[in-house]
């Protein structure tokens, strides 16, 4: 009914205010509804749809950028075949991704992925590389959080943490594993449209509630009893800088080390604990620092309760073993991260194992972590990881590694730049 109510009304509107040629109509000499016809209404103002703005664009051959990159071959080659090996593996019916009206699968994925490592081989310097990029690739474009490409970067890294594999009076803040009663549902199972959404909860009765949050496991003790400790840490500020960052190692104090991967999280609201603090007054953001928000929260034992839980999002673990010391953390496209070569996108946008190039102002950063200013950057990168502030066409997250450096780039970088996406061109 209600859609014939709105056929018909705009069917009057259309014959009261028609931009079509007139009819010509006799007018009686007295009006048939009394002495004056009410004046017409003004015609409604149709709504205009603004148009389309487009995450990819692709760029005409006249304005492809440079493609010289400046640092190591050796981590470019290894992301480079880590990325191949993914791309094979994907199923031929894997969804296709729109880069301005060409569709990006699994073949186009594989063929780049090749061609760049047959490139490798080819190019004997950086500038041989780049001339060989721009003949055979297409290159496309991320519009940016402005449409015009401006892209934010920011970093994570892999941290390195004390631990003890039992509790003890020193180590008595629990690492945990994914619990058994959580489940998660990947939506876009459900409708195409949720592309790379997932949800995570619990049942209650016949309900899917929203899964338990740091209050509740933290400072309530929901999980207590439950044998889901995995690892034990000193302090809950690294625990939280392991949750953010989503992986990392343990150091036992034996000296072995051991990595904890990412094994899921609650999928609740995330807000940095660092964060938190300045808006609780308690420290202000000029000079703030992962060791400051420790400090503080040691000496104001009371406060660490309100500032930790105002980050809801809960990240759990699994252990592993670690085979390859020099082997990053598994990304999201199921292989090992590599350290200024892997970053983190939004997979509603971009397919995992794009091939990408990224210029961008960057920490220039020593070896120890000394800060010596900033940077101009630019290098080849692929899309192998996603994070849950990663979203819309405007945002980069880039993974610098482990170690010194690796951690202060991270907590320092944020800075603007671009990022190219690279694909195979097609045959004709």
């Amino acid at each position: 009914m209600r859609k014939t109510l709105i056929a018909l009304a705009f069917a009057f509107l259309a014959s009261g205010c028609s931009t079509a040629p007139k009819r010509t109509v006799e007018v009686p000499a007295v009006c048939p509804v009394g002495p004056a016809c009410p004046a017409c209404p003004p015609c409604p103002e149709v709504p205009v749809k603004p148009p389309e703005v487009k995450a990819i664009m692709k760029v005409a051959p006249e304005n492809v950028p440079s493609f010289a990159d400046a640092d190591s071959m050796k981590s470019l080659r290894k992301a480079a075949e880590l990325n191949l090996k993914y791309a094979r593996k994907l199923s031929p019916s894997a969804i296709a991704y729109d880069f301005d009206g060409r569709k990006v699968g699994k073949a186009e994925l594989e063929a780049s992925s090749a061609e760049f490592l047959k490139l490798l081989d080819l190019a004997g310097t950086p500038g041989e590389l780049e001339a060989l990029v721009k003949e055979r690739f297409d290159v496309y474009q991320m519009t940016g959080r402005d449409s015009t490409g401006t892209v934010v970067f920011s970093s994570y890294y892999e941290p390195t943490l004390d631990a003890s594999p039992v509790r003890t009076e020193e180590y008595k803040y629990p690492l945990y594993a994914k619990p058994p009663d959580m489940i998660s549902l990947n939506l876009e199972e459900f409708n195409e449209k949720f592309r790379g959404e997932r949800l995570t909860g619990m049942m209650k009765g016949t309900q899917l509630v929203p899964y338990l949050d740091r209050d509740a496991i933290d400072f309530r003790g929901a999980l207590d009893g439950k044998g889901l400790e995995l690892a034990w840490l000193t302090n809950r500020a690294d625990i939280m800088d392991l949750h953010i960052e989503g992986s990392g190692r343990l150091r036992y104090p034996d000296g072995k080390e051991i990595k904890a991967l990412f094994a899921a999280t609650n999928s609740l609201k995330f807000k940095g604990w660092l964060t938190a603090l300045v808006e609780a007054g308690a420290m202000t953001r000029e000079g703030l620092s992962h060791e400051k928000g420790k400090e503080y929260i040691e000496k104001n034992p009371e406060k660490e309760r309100a500032i930790m839980t105002a980050n809801r999002r809960y990240t759990f673990f699994r252990l592993q073993e670690i085979t390859d010391p020099e082997e990053g953390p598994d990304g999201t496209y199921g292989m090992p991260l590599v350290g200024w070569r892997s970053v983190a996108v939004d997979n509603n946008l971009v397919p995992m194992g794009t091939l990408a190039f990224m210029r961008a102002t960057i920490p220039d950063v020593t070896d120890d972590g000394g800060m010596l200013g900033k940077k101009q950057d630019a290098r080849f990168v692929f899309c192998q990881d996603t994070g849950g502030a990663i979203k819309g066409p405007g945002r980069i997250d880039f993974f610098s590694g482990r170690g010194k450096k690796a951690r202060s780039f991270a907590f320092k970088l944020w800075d603007t730049g671009t990022i190219h996406l690279l694909v195979l061109k097609e045959k004709k």
